[in-house]
């Protein structure tokens, strides 16, 4: 089966993209020919032969006032992805296309294309794009779902893109337009990690028919899980973007509430609120709380195996964070906020430990009783890892995956679970 895999960026920049480089690595050593569309970037993974790669649109670096209209239309409709996709779809037709984040560098034109092609669309939600134009159903530091109903100027009215007017106009004009044309009716199945997402969705309008819940797996042969207890000084890990939504600033005031040498945090991550966590965390919990940097790999594992447990503080709808699911592989428990997709993954007491999101007063409470007699980090550990093995491995996601890909492939609409 020939799959075209379709995602803006081609490179490990987050969940999404590990995701789609993840599986198609996976297509591919199951036989099937994967062919990528995504931009170009100096940190792209190397390409064969083939693949395709569009000029690489970034909105966050310093444009004048023609770039930015002319950046601005190409994220409505962007011709060059248009004519990337009739250059992989005109030799041989492939069996379906399986997008992910294609918004604003990509955007939406890529669906038209394949339609247009005859080739069956499946995409895999990994943020709330579909129906918020700022992707996060966040707003001024709290969620916000005031566009449901396409009430999308409420994205101007609050600068939810960027902090700027202009590109929140544009992120309207977007979902306006694509409403309007019926764009992601096109769209066969929407496959939704968490069912946390597949509700949200349908809640908006989405429907249910053409949605499908399929948990991310996770390549469980590339984690060593934890044979030892945590390395002193006995402390907790933070895996992740360093940015508002992910309440990292929670964590620092709960971590302020604790006692004197009950336990460190270590940060694990950059992003735009870095200086401001350091310089809060000096004040509020000085000593306790040390911030090392991005990390991936081999050292990312360890860094994550040394610590006691993680901790998933978010204060947005999280979908199904892989902030989650490696400590998870790596047998060790998670500290995760009541909200979004965190509950499926995080069961009180067995798997880690629950809190109110956006508490600083919870999130104290619940890293101070997983240091206490009543928490047994090792079993929790172990019963993460059995979480991931049965219910997040390769083999049975990409049966369930093939399967809908058949479906759409076939004409087939049912939603729901996936299943072989």
């Amino acid at each position: 089966m020939r799959v075209l895999q379709i995602n803006k960026f081609h490179y490990v920049k987050g969940g999404a993209e590990r995701y789609y480089l993840d599986i198609s690595e996976a297509l591919r050593a199951r036989g099937h020919e994967v062919s990528p569309l995504a931009m170009a970037h100096s940190s792209n993974l190397p390409g064969a032969p083939g693949d395709r790669f569009v000029e690489e649109v970034d909105y966050r670096g310093g444009l004048g006032p023609l770039a930015k209209i002319r950046h601005g239309l190409r994220a409505i409709w962007n011709r060059e992805a248009e004519r990337a996709v009739h250059a992989l779809t005109g030799v041989s037709r492939p069996a379906v296309a399986h997008l992910h984040n294609i918004y604003h560098q990509l955007s939406p034109s890529v669906i038209a294309a394949l339609r247009g092609a005859g080739v069956p669309v499946v995409q895999t939600l990994h943020d709330y794009k579909l129906v918020c134009p700022a992707y996060l159903l966040m707003t001024e530091g709290r969620i916000c779902e005031r566009c449901k109903g396409g009430k999308y100027l409420e994205a101007v009215r609050h600068r939810c893109l960027l902090d700027s007017t202009g590109a929140s106009l544009v992120g309207a004009a977007e979902a306006f337009l694509h409403e309007g044309l019926g764009t992601y009716r096109k769209v066969d199945r929407f496959i939704c990690p968490s069912r946390f997402m597949l509700e949200k969705v349908a809640e908006f309008g989405i429907e249910r028919e053409r949605l499908v819940h399929l948990p991310y797996f996770v390549a469980i042969e590339r984690y060593r899980p934890a044979s030892e207890p945590a390395r002193e000084p006995f402390h907790c890990v933070y895996v992740g973007r360093l940015s508002r939504e992910k309440g990292i600033a929670t964590l620092i005031e709960a971590m302020a509430r604790l006692p004197q040498g009950q336990l460190k945090l270590r940060v694990l991550g950059e992003g735009p609120l870095r200086g401001e966590l350091e310089a809060r965390a000096q004040t509020a919990a000085p000593g306790r709380v040390e911030f090392l940097g991005y990390r991936s790999g081999d050292a990312l594992h360890q860094a994550i195996r040394d610590a006691a447990f993680a901790v998933v503080p978010s204060e947005w709808y999280e979908n199904l964070p892989y902030a989650i699911l490696e400590p998870f592989a790596l047998g060790r428990p998670v500290v995760g906020a009541k909200i979004g997709g965190i509950p499926e993954l995080v069961i009180d007491g067995e798997t880690g430990r629950l809190h109110q999101s956006g508490d600083p007063a919870s999130l104290a409470d619940a890293l101070l009783w997983m240091t206490g007699p009543a928490a047994d980090l090792p079993r929790m550990g172990r019963t993460a890892r059995t979480k991931i093995e049965r219910e997040h491995g390769i083999e049975m996601h990409l049966d369930r995956l093939l399967a809908i890909y058949q479906d759409v492939s076939s004409g087939k609409t049912s939603g729901g679970e996936a299943r072989v």
